[in-house]
């Protein structure tokens, strides 16, 4: 009995048996049922990010908190170990939701460039951490890229394009850019949508939103519902490329509309073709991005024209159009030598791309950020607390006011911004104190408006271009001067439109149109100081960056204008 008993095969424990059974049902089910596969996928995405913020969160309050128990607050010496702690606890948090973020891919990638977008607003640990993600998207493969095409347009790719490069010559976080040749001969950029955001971009968002849900419950002291909300709101529409085709057109033609005033612009935006949800056609472009030195170099283009210019352009889109590009980015932004025909003023074009991103900001809006950028260039202290109050309702108007200039308050209160370069000290000094104030800054950008949000956001993004170009000590100053020129006119037009109502809804009298006369006068006269002091301030710029004789011989007389 026993020697029968003993040649019968073992049995297996339960406790191995079942998860042994489940592991390879699960197994069989994810390669042969396409909703079993969806599922796991999604909850493992859920599962990484809400495991990389539950632990980043842990982090920041125990060592915040009990971590730094042994620490005597009054020592300047335990004070610095603070500091370093401090540091230590962005750079570790910010790596770890970076792997995150880079392992769910997708809209995890996005959210994550924006965090790198927003310098000034948080820890030089978080922004710079997450800066790789602005660059290294991986590609979809060809096979998801030619069957997306196919369920979208209703035709292979050989039947639309005579030739169709398979290697992309861009990738970013939502899509990919092939160089292609229509049927007609003709040159085109195809920008194709990463086949798996439709699949997991619906989820993805309501776990952002679960997650700054438990951030706001977590700790009530961080705001961040903010960025949900813009992920939801903006997402759709960059997700749409029709959205982006019409950005793109209206924006070429309030350009092409300044031109034809009289405003010259080295703006140039490729003509779209045609464009479906996920598939854009548009005319291709050689160039290359704005921030590549080298070849700004090779083809004698100076890095202090591209950085004025940059600041036209922007300047034009908030204040003259009130329709902005919201993510220049390098990536975004190309640039060529002018070529034959172009209306270029300068010897290069500016290429702006991707546009899916746009805001628009009506009237009152423009004239208060107007408002308010003249009183910080002015160091109008009074004025700077009316406008942070009106336009974002924050009383906390110093830090406000360094938020919107990346800036120290004590340059800003002494009339230094178009008079005292950035150095690195100030830089430093201001990223530390994004990390001192996380939590007052993380309170202002949960309150102002979703317009001026963005406009922090493309603040920060052009100032960081121009430390990618390694553009000259004036660049900053320079680009202050050349707002202020923008900021001036808008005043101007409010002005005069303020004194027509006046006169149209009071009696025509003498009196009256002697008044409105004298008001017209000093709004104009107003109008002209400021244009022609900040003129010649730019030249005045130019100059000295130049190096010129007459630059030598002004400032050995004592006339410099700086």
């Amino acid at each position: 009995m026993s020697n029968s008993s003993s040649s019968l095969p073992r049995r297996i424990p339960l406790k191995v048996s079942i998860p042994l059974v489940t592991l390879v049902a699960g197994a069989a089910l994810y390669g042969t049922n396409d909703s079993f596969k969806y599922h796991t996928l999604a909850a493992r995405r859920v599962l990484l990010a809400a495991e990389a913020v539950v632990v980043t969160g842990y982090d920041y309050k125990f060592s915040l908190g009990y971590g730094n128990r042994d620490l005597n607050p009054d020592d300047p010496e335990d004070e610095k170990e603070r500091k370093r702690r401090r540091r230590k606890l962005h750079k570790r948090c910010a790596e770890r939701v970076m792997v995150m973020m880079r392992e769910n891919g997708g809209i995890y990638i996005k959210l994550g460039q924006h965090l790198a977008s927003l310098k000034y607003l948080l820890p030089e640990e978080w922004t710079r951490t997450m800066e790789p993600l602005q660059d290294r998207c991986a590609p979809s493969s060809m096979e998801s890229i030619q069957s997306l095409f196919l369920s979208d347009i209703g035709k292979p790719l050989t039947e639309v394009f005579s030739s169709f490069d398979l290697t992309p010559i861009g990738v970013a976080s939502l899509a990919q850019v092939h160089r292609a040749t229509l049927k007609n001969g003709q040159e085109v950029a195809v920008k194709i949508q990463h086949p798996a955001l439709s699949t997991f971009s619906e989820i993805d968002m309501k776990t952002i939103a679960g997650l700054a849900s438990f951030i706001a419950y977590a700790f009530p002291e961080f705001e961040f519902f903010w960025l949900s909300e813009e992920i939801q709101f903006n997402l759709p529409r960059e997700l749409d490329f029709r959205f982006e085709a019409k950005n793109s057109q209206r924006a070429a033609a309030n350009f092409d509309r300044s031109r034809a005033q009289g405003s010259p612009s080295t703006v140039k935006i490729p003509e779209i073709i045609w464009a479906q949800k996920r598939v854009l056609v548009m005319e291709f472009m050689n160039g290359s991005r704005i921030d590549d030195v080298q070849y700004l170099k090779d083809n004698n283009i100076k890095v202090a024209d591209v950085s004025k210019e940059m600041a036209r352009t922007f300047s034009q889109m908030i204040y003259n159009d009130g329709f902005l590009h919201c993510d220049p980015h390098p990536g975004n932004v190309m640039i060529r030598p002018k070529p034959a025909g172009s209306p270029s003023h300068c010897n290069f074009e500016i290429i702006l791309l991707d546009h899916g991103l746009y805001r628009e900001l009506s009237s009152e809006f423009r004239l208060d950020y107007a408002r308010l950028w003249t009183a910080v260039i002015e160091s109008d202290k009074e004025e700077i607390k009316r406008r942070a109050l009106k336009l974002g309702g924050i009383d906390a108007y110093e830090l406000f006011a360094c938020i919107l200039t990346g800036r120290d308050w004590d340059v800003i209160q002494g009339a230094q911004l178009t008079k005292k370069v950035r150095n690195k000290a100030e830089t430093s000094k201001i990223s530390q104190d994004a990390g001192n104030w996380i939590t007052e800054i993380a309170d202002i950008l949960a309150r102002v408006p979703r317009d001026l949000l963005l406009l922090f956001k493309t603040n920060d993004l052009l100032r960081a271009l121009d430390e990618d170009l390694g553009a000259d000590d004036g660049a900053q100053m320079r680009t202050f001067a050349v707002m202020g020129q923008y900021c001036a006119r808008i005043i101007l037009e409010a002005d005069k439109e303020d004194i027509r109502q006046s006169v149209s809804s009071s009696s025509k009298s003498v009196s009256v149109m002697v008044m409105s006369l004298g008001a017209w006068c000093t709004a104009y006269w107003r109008y002209i100081y400021k244009r022609i002091s900040l003129d010649a301030f730019v030249w005045w710029i130019d100059l000295s960056q130049s190096g010129s004789a007459l630059h030598w011989i002004i400032s050995m007389l004592g006339l410099s204008i700086l």
